[in-house]
């Protein structure tokens, strides 16, 4: 489980939990990292963005991210 803070463009990152089951302990590198609200009204979402190598890029939450020391 990686927070917020943890996840830098350009690292990377292994999924631990995703909505594609295909990609569940992937690793690939971090795209973009952001803050949604979603409706206008909600609460901040944060959402990380990882490429992974033959999938595409995925969105998921910090929280289901493991982030590489390296």
């Amino acid at each position: 489980m990686a927070h917020i803070n943890d996840c830098v463009p350009g690292a990377h990152a292994k999924i631990l939990r995703a909505g594609v089951a295909r990609v569940v302990g992937k690793t690939g590198a971090i795209v973009e990292v952001s803050r949604i609200r979603r409706p206008p009204t909600g609460p901040l979402q944060d959402q990380v963005t990882v490429d992974i190598p033959g999938h595409g890029e995925v969105s998921v939450a910090p929280a289901d991210l493991e982030v590489s020391a390296s």
